[in-house]
């Protein structure tokens, strides 16, 4: 059987569950995915409002895979999403979030692996993020993540240049768990009145928690999600924002 690549790329705008005062589904908004034989897709939302809980200008999300011969032959995934005008119960509100997450497995003329599959983080950011109308700068250590590109790589760093960011796994070997998680935003210790840092993330009072930059990390695959607030007040309940993955395996 000849050897093939298996392309996987996700890439999701928003989407949330609502607990109070009323039970309710955010409808995913602009989801899409990769086939596994590659190609290319795109998703889009504009002027979405969920009552008065989530809204933005517009969401994109892109999806693309293929086998490039540029340089060493390798096959290659990217997942984007990008979100304009975003306001979340107007307590947290940005002009522009941008996830970007791309993946590359260099293979040789059999078409079989080598070496492990690469990612990068490259283009990731924030625009204006405000929180509680505090304008919340927080550099995001892609450029860290983007080192640690392959497993090896992040076993290696794993007691060096990763163990100052969070570890959202639990403790453990983590070869035995198979996956890390991590947040690649790194909060200040001290906040504007009213805001606290909680774990990995910024808790506002009587609005909830805001979490920023998470990345999950297995041996062949990168999961993203730049916000994730979980409220706790009048209003209960998730919002996500700005997902993606990224990776792809060989078959067989």
């Amino acid at each position: 059987m000849k050897t093939k690549f298996l392309y996987h790329a996700e890439a999701v705008g928003a989407s949330g569950h609502i607990t109070l005062p009323y039970n309710e589904t955010i409808e995913i908004q602009a989801s899409v995915a990769l086939p596994i034989g590659g190609g290319h897709g795109s998703s889009r939302s504009e002027n979405f409002k969920h009552r008065n809980v989530l809204s933005f200008h517009e969401a994109v999300a892109h999806v693309a895979g293929s086998r490039s011969e540029h340089g060493n032959p390798h096959h290659a995934t990217l997942s984007t999403v990008v979100i304009t005008g975003l306001n979340i119960l107007d307590v947290v509100t940005c002009d522009r979030v941008v996830m970007r997450l791309t993946s590359q497995q260099n293979v040789n003329d059999a078409g079989q692996a080598v070496g492990e599959p690469s990612f990068m983080l490259h283009g990731t950011h924030f625009d204006n993020l405000r929180i509680a109308g505090h304008v919340i700068n927080i550099p995001l250590a892609t450029g860290v993540f983007n080192r640690c590109g392959n497993w090896a790589e992040v076993m290696k760093a794993y007691n060096g240049d990763l163990k100052p960011f969070a570890l959202l796994a639990g403790e453990g070997d983590p070869q035995e768990k198979g996956t890390l998680g991590f947040t690649f935003a790194q909060i200040p210790d001290e906040l504007p009145g009213g805001l606290t840092k909680v774990d990995h993330g910024i808790h506002v009072d009587h609005f909830g928690t805001v979490y920023l930059g998470e990345i999950f990390i297995s041996r062949s695959m990168r999961r993203v999600q730049m916000l994730q607030v979980e409220l706790g007040c009048s209003v209960e309940g998730c919002v996500g924002i700005g997902g993606g993955v990224g990776n792809g395996t060989l078959w067989p």
